[in-house]
């Protein structure tokens, strides 16, 4: 996150009840959430394909090249898979914080109603 807070301190904010959305945000986000986790394994799978590419040519630096290219999606020091698996683990983060805040709304909401009803019927 731009202002040096990440997920994780969103998380324990909104365990500690620091964070509040109205009712049916949070779950929206949390659909949001799982619609981009689906589109990111796509891409995933796709950069997988690309472990094996090839066709460039049997020139040295046609296989350097495709070599190259393959590491980059798959296996290199910091290929395409593994950033995507890095935003998959961020974006479910995300959507953990939005359904544990939705769950304290419903909750807190429950408590008032369970409140308000035993105020009535001692009247």
């Amino acid at each position: 996150m731009a202002n040096g807070i990440g997920w994780r301190q969103v998380v324990e904010a909104a365990g500690a009840g620091a964070v509040a959305l109205d009712s049916g945000v949070g779950a929206r986000c949390a659909q949001h959430c799982d619609a981009l986790i689906a589109k990111l394994m796509q891409l995933q799978e796709q950069a997988r394909q690309l472990g094996n590419f090839d066709g460039l040519g049997t020139l040295p630096s046609a296989v350097a090249v495709a070599d190259k290219f393959s590491r980059l999606a798959v296996g290199g020091e910091y290929s395409m898979v593994q950033a995507l698996e890095d935003h998959i683990v961020e974006v479910q983060a995300m959507k953990d914080v939005f359904l544990r805040i939705e769950a304290q709304y419903e909750a807190a909401d429950q408590a008032t109603a369970d409140n308000i009803g035993a105020i009535e019927s001692g009247m």
